[in-house]
């Protein structure tokens, strides 16, 4: 059952990211529902099934997009095994905290992925700052509201 809710989650943030991606291409830029979903489940489960998500969620963010197959895997199994690792050591259970840990996530992404680029030869070109900050900022709000309904559903 937790497998089939989980694949139901990542589904519905495939399909309201691409459709955002659609028509309203300003809100996806400021919104990223699949690192808000890693994170979720970072802050909500074992590290174990966090890092099964993160892994799915960036390959089926890889597959969208079309960037090389499995740099976002990685870099979103890194921030849920981070994330797993703060939650288990810290409260993030109220707004505050997790607003600030969907930030934090939002810039560590960026990173991470520079850090893989240049790892494996390949130039990448880090996000603006101001961009950067209204992603952290778009990715918390929407972020609280999604933890808000999650925790209301059966």
């Amino acid at each position: 059952m937790k497998v089939a809710k989980a694949a139901l989650a990542l589904a519905a943030a495939c399909l309201v990211q691409m459709l955002m991606s659609r028509y309203l291409p300003q809100l996806a830029r400021r919104c990223d529902l699949f690192m808000i979903l890693v994170v979720y489940y970072g802050l909500t489960r074992k590290p174990a099934p966090a890092m099964v998500m993160g892994a799915s969620a960036g390959l089926v963010e890889d597959s969208l997009i079309g960037t090389i197959l499995g740099l976002n895997g990685f870099k979103k199994t890194l921030i849920a095994y981070l994330v797993g690792s703060f939650g288990s050591l810290f409260m993030l259970n109220q707004a505050i905290p997790r607003f600030g840990i969907l930030v934090a996530a939002t810039f560590l992404d960026p990173l991470i992925g520079l850090v893989l680029s240049l790892a494996l030869g390949q130039g990448l070109v880090l996000p603006g700052v101001l961009d950067l900050l209204q992603k952290g900022i778009g990715n918390g709000v929407i972020g609280l509201c999604v933890f808000w309904i999650a925790a209301r559903l059966p």
